[in-house]
């Protein structure tokens, strides 16, 4: 038993039962089914194995950013940079509240001692 042409597959998951028969047109590379009312419909056999480049795939997603077709809307993606905004902005007063703390501790030399750690 053959593999299934891949033109059966697409034309199945587009028809289902209402397909009476197939048949494959060699000449296009392409199955043709026939369908109950006597429509019929044809899917290619081969698939497109063109790969897109870095760029090409970045510039495709820009678009449909910009287009607003993305799954990721630009309202979604403004508030998830307000939000980073903002932790940013907590832990880094947070951090000059430690050093803060730290050279009201221990002084000049405590941050000195610090600064020089990750040189040893």
């Amino acid at each position: 038993m053959g593999a299934i042409p891949l033109g059966e597959d697409i034309l199945l998951a587009r028809h289902g039962g209402s397909i009476i028969k197939f048949r494959q047109d060699r000449k296009n590379r392409a199955t043709v089914a026939y369908l109950r009312g006597g429509a019929t419909d044809s899917a290619s056999n081969l698939l497109s194995t063109r790969v897109l480049s870095p760029a090409e795939s970045i510039g495709r997603g820009a678009v449909s950013y910009l287009d607003d077709e993305s799954s990721v809307s630009r309202d979604e993606v403004r508030s998830l940079v307000k939000i980073s905004l903002g932790f940013s902005a907590v832990m880094g007063i947070v951090f000059g509240g430690l050093l803060l703390a730290l050279y009201k501790v221990g002084g000049n030399e405590a941050i000195t001692s610090l600064s020089t750690m990750g040189t040893m």
